[in-house]
C-alpha cells in the first residue's frame, strides 16, 4: 500500500518534469517556425525570425559597404579628373603635338616669378629707382655742400685788400677746383635724375604692364608654342648645331640660381613653389626652355652677317582676293607690274615707286611686316629672275611679288644688320609659323585664363595700376 501511495504521489511529478521538458521544446519550433510574412517585394515567407534578421544585417552591412565604396569611387575620380585629365587637356597644339594644361600652368608660375623678379626683386627696376634715388640725394647734399664752399671763398675772397696777393691766388685757385667739383656735381645729379625719371615714367610702368594675367598668359602660351618648334627643328640638325642650342646642365643650373638670387625679399624661393603648386623639378623643366630659347636666338644671330645673299623684288598689296585674281591675270598676260602698282596698290609706302622693295635680305621684309610668308616665297632657292608669285595672303591682305635681280654677296646696311640680329629668333619663328607644313592651333582662351591654371593676383594682377609708382608688392 505504501509503495503504491508513493507511486501515486510521485506519479504528478513525473508528469510535470515530461511536460515542462515538452514545453521546452515546443518553445524552440515556434522561435525556427515561419511566421508568414515576407521580407522584401513578397519574398520571404519561407524563412524563420532568425533567418529574416540574419538577411536584414547582411544587406544593411552590404548597403554600407557599397556607399563606402562609392564615395570612394568618387573621391578618386575628383582627384584623376582634378590631378590627370584636366591637366592633360591641351592649350594649343604645335603640328599635332599638344601643349597640356599642366605645362601651361607651371609656365605661368615660372614667368610670373621672374617679372616679379625683374621688378621687385633686390636687383630689379624697383630696387634701382630706390638705390639712384639714395645716390641722387647723397649728390644733392655734396652740392649744397659745395655751394657753401663757393660762397664761403667768394665772401673771404670779397673781404681781401684790393690788389694781388698770395692769399688772393690760393682763394682763387680753391674756388676754382670747389667750382669745378661743383659742375661734375650737377652735371651727375642731373644724370641720376633723368635715370630716376626714365625708371619711374616709362622702364616700371611698362614692366608693370607686362607683369599681368593678359600678357604673362599669352607669353606662356607663345613661349611653349616657340620651344615645340625650336625642338622640332633641332632633331632635324647635326649634333654640333644641337649642342650650340640645347641648354647645358651649368647653363640650367645657373638660370635657377640667378632666379633664387633676384626673388623679392619679402617672399622665399620656398614660398614660390608653395604659392605657384609646382616642383623644383618644374623650373628646372621650365627654365630649360626659356634658356634654349636664349641660346637660339644666339645661335641664329651670329649666323646673320655682311655680305649675304639677297633679293631685288617688287610687290603690290591688293585688298581683296577677286581684286587679286584680276590683278594677276592682267600680269600673266603682260601688263605693266610697275603700272598696276601705282595704281592698284594699297601700300603707299612702295606704290608711288612702282611696288619696288629695294634689295632684301632674308628676314627683312618679315620683320617689316611681322608674317613671313612673302618672306618664304622670295628666298626659296627655286625661285627664277622675273618670275611672279601666287596670290599669297598675309595679315588680310593679298600680295602679288615680282622677283627682279640676285646678289649672292650683297653688303647689309650696318643698321639693318643690327636689327637683323636683334630680332635673329623672331624672324625665324615667323618664317616657320609661315610654312605650309605648319599647323598651330589657337589657343583655348578658357583653359588660358582658367583660375586653376594662374597664380593669386597678388602675384599676377589681372590688370596694370592706373598709376605706376615704384613700391614693392
Amino acid at each position: 500500500m505504501k509503495s503504491q501511495t508513493e507511486r501515486s504521489v510521485r506519479r504528478p511529478e513525473n508528469q510535470r518534469s515530461n511536460k515542462s521538458k515538452q514545453y521546452r521544446k515546443q518553445t524552440a519550433r515556434i522561435e525556427a517556425r515561419r511566421d508568414g510574412k515576407p521580407l522584401i517585394f513578397g519574398w520571404g515567407k519561407h524563412l524563420s525570425r532568425s533567418e529574416k534578421v540574419k538577411i536584414q544585417r547582411r544587406a544593411a552591412w552590404a548597403f554600407a559597404g557599397f556607399i563606402a565604396l562609392l564615395i570612394v569611387v568618387i573621391v578618386v575620380g575628383f582627384w584623376i579628373n582634378g590631378n590627370i585629365i584636366i591637366p592633360g587637356l591641351p592649350v594649343t597644339s604645335v603640328n599635332g603635338h599638344q601643349i597640356p594644361q599642366s605645362q601651361y600652368r607651371k609656365m605661368v608660375a615660372v614667368k610670373t616669378q621672374l617679372e616679379n623678379n625683374k621688378l621687385y626683386g633686390p636687383h630689379g627696376f624697383v630696387a634701382q629707382s630706390n638705390d639712384l634715388q639714395k645716390q641722387d640725394a647723397a649728390q644733392l647734399k655734396t652740392i649744397n655742400d659745395l655751394t657753401r664752399q663757393v660762397d664761403d671763398l667768394n665772401k673771404q675772397i670779397k673781404a681781401l685788400p684790393p690788389g694781388p696777393g698770395q692769399q688772393r691766388t690760393n682763394l682763387n685757385n680753391q674756388l676754382k677746383a670747389v667750382q669745378k667739383q661743383l659742375s661734375d656735381a650737377q652735371a651727375k645729379h642731373q644724370d641720376l635724375s633723368q635715370q630716376i625719371t626714365n625708371l619711374n615714367q616709362n622702364t616700371i610702368p611698362l614692366e608693370k604692364q607686362l607683369l599681368t594675367q593678359p600678357q604673362i598668359t599669352s607669353d606662356s602660351v607663345t613661349a611653349l608654342q616657340d620651344d615645340e618648334l625650336i625642338r622640332e627643328w633641332l632633331a632635324t640638325q647635326s649634333p654640333a648645331v644641337q649642342n650650340q642650342v640645347n641648354p647645358s646642365p651649368a647653363g640650367i643650373n645657373k638660370a635657377l640660381n640667378d632666379l633664387k638670387a633676384n626673388i623679392p625679399t619679402s617672399s622665399s624661393y620656398s614660398n614660390f613653389l608653395s604659392q605657384m603648386n609646382i616642383s623644383n623639378d618644374d623650373v628646372i623643366a621650365l627654365l630649360t626652355v626659356t634658356v634654349r630659347y636664349d641660346k637660339m636666338q644666339t645661335y641664329l644671330a651670329s649666323r646673320v652677317g655682311s655680305p649675304a645673299y639677297q633679293v631685288l623684288a617688287r610687290s603690290m598689296t591688293i585688298d581683296t582676293e577677286a581684286n587679286a585674281r584680276n590683278i594677276l591675270q592682267q600680269l600673266q598676260h603682260g601688263a605693266d607690274f610697275g603700272k598696276l602698282a601705282k595704281e592698284k596698290s594699297q601700300d603707299s609706302t612702295t606704290a608711288s615707286s612702282g611696288g619696288s622693295l629695294g634689295w632684301l635680305v632674308r628676314g627683312q621684309y618679315a620683320e617689316k611686316e611681322g608674317t613671313a610668308v612673302v618672306d618664304n616665297w622670295l628666298f626659296d632657292p627655286s625661285r627664277k629672275l622675273n618670275e611672279l608669285s601666287p596670290i599669297l595672303k598675309e595679315n588680310g591682305s593679298f600680295h602679288i611679288v615680282q622677283i627682279l635681280g640676285f646678289d649672292p654677296a650683297r653688303t647689309i646696311d650696318p643698321n639693318v644688320l643690327q636689327t637683323l640680329k636683334a630680332n635673329a629668333l623672331s624672324n625665324w619663328i615667323q618664317e616657320q609659323e609661315a610654312l605650309p607644313t605648319t599647323k598651330i592651333t589657337p589657343p583655348d582662351q578658357s583653359k588660358m585664363f582658367d583660375p586653376m591654371n594662374l597664380p593669386p593676383t597678388s602675384l599676377l594682377p589681372a590688370s596694370a595700376p592706373t598709376q605706376a609708382t615704384p613700391t614693392g608688392p
